[in-house]
């Protein structure tokens, strides 16, 4: 052992039946490690029982032992920088003064301190009430997401430290409760000591209560972590940037969502669905159908609404609030990313256009299957750079259940499986990686088990949709491979529907420069591959991504409408962000540095005020949900509290929300044939209804009618239809 000298203290309040055993126990322990001079040191952190008299008697029968009074309670932190700041010896260890630790495991650290800075110890079984330990769960999550502090049990109150530690690192400024002991492994993780840890044994208190888990050191603690955090903080204008950029987007997603959401007749009918999975436990194993080819999506969508909707019963709102969601978390993504790619600046820029675009705010108020899709994809680039990163393709699990999530968002998000599978086969090749048949095998599991529902379904009703997509591909009826038409529509699809609708907001000259400007990292790539240089994984990946997504689509023969293209629009996105790291200069080229700051703000407040010329916000609120309320509730007032029949005459809908609504206030709509009534109520939103005459099922059904009344509310037009067998008016 090369420790020849140690300092060793208590931090101590109100424990006057565990100090003197504690004490003695150490110093039978001091003197069997045969040091050449060592000190204890108990902190009486202004205990109002006898412990403060105890130390000082302990203190007058040994000189080795000596007392640091505190005239009032500070608190947990306090006495340990009381310890740390008055020991005199190169090599520290504390524990606390109540007994539940074994001072004789201090061999352990002595052992480890040789080749380590700070020796924490974790309690290999905590003896501590239930509240001490759910608390201390939280909190190493906080430290985890705050610090990225991945130690056992920061908080284990055995620990050693080399004194050059404690001089190089700021001064501990914690003052009470658990955030000391996180205070020290924090700054002195980021002064680059080296950190170790042991286990240690830990026995119930055997007197006096413990005082560190009360609700007042918990909101200290937090406080303090919170300042640490700050003042730690690389980067803060850019952090309040990101800052600023994440309540812009929650703004632009939730603000008066009731409002502008979209809710018509597949809205109506989701919530229908919803409402059986909640109300009646009819679980669905088949998602909503396509505009091709009588193909249906998987019910992954139908899951995900479920939550919110339970959490706020039967509110449609909600599921458009865990699409707005959805979208600030996407902006969240596309920063991070970008930064790790290709540094903060860029990121932010790229997050900032995420977040203003028209469409995608558009896509993020309203709850459709469809808006999630670019959130999945994500996910999935990032499992695949993780895997890359990490050397471990048990990452490809996520990319699995991601890619199966993303593909009940829409049908043309299959275009995702050749480019994961091309990252696969990226590692693959390169013969970087760990666990590759397990994290392939996994990959494969995970698809199909988050498919399971759709597979099932399918099994049941005789391949129906496997029929139907062998039909689509093979039939030419919406997919045909041409060469040439490739070539011609490729450029249409990137500059119009893809930098167009998303990023420049249609402005012609905008979309040449951003689509040029995207362009340049991927001749970058070329350009590393014919020098025979490592290409950068980000590159690759984002060219592979942005490449097969759009000669995909241009397989596709049918019309492309912007949510076709949401599981591609990140990809220009984070293309531009590395643009723009691209084509920084050394800072000798003072003209060239000059008009590169001075052309990017330009171009930035250029595209910030196309876009917010187009967000959806400027215009009014459509109010389709309060409106259909208002409607329900109205037909059911004048229903007189009869049964009644129900029809809805509309070119763009159909009547799925008023029969939710209807439904969800007690006054469900009889069918017609089978429960006939004496009263038909008919919605209409077109300009010219003519309902008597009108050929829909709902009405023709009902029999010859004539019209008792007729009536405009809430921007519609209500008629209230009435028997009529004789046909005259």
């Amino acid at each position: 052992m090369s420790i020849k000298n140690l300092s060793v203290f208590f931090p101590v309040f109100n424990e006057e039946g565990n100090i003197e055993n504690t004490i003695e126990n150490a110093l039978k322990v001091l003197e069997k490690l045969k040091l050449e001079d060592y000190e204890v040191i108990v902190v009486d952190d202004g205990s109002t029982d006898k412990t403060g008299k105890v130390a000082d008697s302990l203190a007058k029968q040994n000189p080795k032992v000596r007392v640091i009074h505190h005239p009032k309670n500070s608190g947990y932190g306090e006495a340990l920088k009381s310890g740390f700041y008055n020991a005199k010896f190169d090599t520290i260890v504390y524990t606390d003064g109540d007994g539940q630790f074994d001072f004789s495991e201090v061999n352990k650290f002595l052992e480890k301190i040789e080749t380590n800075d700070l020796i924490i110890g974790y309690r290999i079984k905590r003896r501590d009430p239930f509240f001490r330990i759910f608390f201390k769960k939280g909190w190493k999550l906080t430290l985890l997401a705050f610090f990225r502090l991945t130690l056992k049990d920061v908080d284990c109150g055995f620990k050693m430290v080399k004194r050059k530690v404690l001089e190089k690192i700021p001064r501990l400024e914690s003052s009470r409760g658990a955030m000391i002991n996180a205070e020290l492994a924090i700054k002195a993780k980021k002064a680059g000591f080296k950190i170790g840890q042991v286990g240690v044994n830990h026995f119930p208190r055997l007197s006096g209560k413990p005082t560190g888990a009360n609700f007042n050191v918990i909101i200290k603690s937090y406080l303090d972590l919170i300042k640490l955090w700050w003042e730690l903080k690389d980067n803060k204008t850019l952090f309040l940037c990101l800052l600023g950029i994440i309540l812009l987007a929650c703004f632009l997603r939730f603000y008066k969502l009731s409002g502008y959401m979209t809710f018509l007749g597949d809205e109506g009918r989701d919530a229908i669905i919803i409402k059986k999975i909640l109300t009646e436990g009819d679980l669905p194993f088949i998602g909503p159908p396509t505009s091709v080819g009588n193909i249906y999506l998987g019910p992954f969508y139908y899951y995900m609404m479920t939550i919110p909707m339970a959490i706020f019963w039967l509110n449609p709102t909600a599921a458009a609030g865990m699409d707005a969601l959805i979208g600030v978390a996407t902006v969240m993504l596309i920063y991070y990313l970008g930064k790790i790619w290709f540094g903060r600046a860029s990121a932010l820029i790229a997050a900032f256009l995420y977040a203003i675009s028209p469409v995608n705010i558009i896509y993020s108020r309203s709850s459709w299957n469809p808006n999630p899709a670019p959130f999945f994809s994500l996910i999935g680039i990032w499992g695949c750079y993780k895997a890359y990163q990490t050397k471990n393709f048990l990452w490809f699990i996520l990319v699995g259940a991601a890619a199966a999530a993303a593909l009940q968002m829409h049908y043309l998000v299959v275009l995702l499986i050749p480019i994961y599978l091309i990252l696969w086969f990226f590692q693959y090749f390169q013969k970087k990686g760990r666990n590759i048949l397990t994290g392939s095998l996994g990959a494969v599991i995970a698809f199909w088990a988050v498919m399971l529902p759709f597979v099932l379904f399918d099994l049941r009703n005789n391949f129906l949709n496997f029929r139907a997509i062998k039909k689509l591909l093979f039939d030419h009826q919406a997919v045909e491979f041409n060469p040439l038409g490739i070539l011609v529509k490729v450029p249409g699809l990137y500059f119009n529907n893809l930098i167009g609708r998303y990023i420049t907001a249609e402005n012609l000259i905008l979309t040449a420069v951003v689509g040029i400007l995207i362009l340049l990292p991927i001749i970058k790539l070329i350009v590393q591959r014919f020098k025979g240089k490592e290409m950068e994984w980000s590159l690759f990946a984002l060219a592979v991504w942005l490449v097969i997504g759009l000669v995909g689509l241009s397989l596709y023969q049918s019309s492309i409408y912007d949510h076709y293209l949401g599981f591609l629009n990140p990809a220009p996105y984070l293309l531009l962000a590395a643009s723009l790291n691209l084509v920084r200069v050394p800072t000798s080229h003072v003209g060239i540095r000059l008009l590169f700051w001075t052309a990017v703000p330009v171009l930035l407040l250029a595209l910030t005020l196309v876009n917010l010329q187009k967000n959806p916000l400027v215009y009014p609120p459509n109010n389709q949900l309060k409106r259909t309320q208002d409607v329900a509730k109205f037909i059911i007032d004048k229903s007189e509290g009869r049964s009644f029949n129900f029809a809805l005459l509309a070119k763009n809908n159909y009547d799925s929300t008023y029969q939710f609504y209807l439904d969800l206030y007690g006054h469900k709509p009889k069918p017609v044939p089978a429960e006939k009534t004496d009263q038909l109520f008919v919605v209409c939103e077109d300009p010219v209804c003519d309902p008597t005459h009108s050929p829909k099922h709902e009405i023709a059904a009902f029999g010859w009618s004539k019209i008792e009344w007729e009536q405009e509310v809430y921007g519609v037009k209500l008629y209230k239809l009435i028997a009529n067998p004789s046909g005259r008016p």
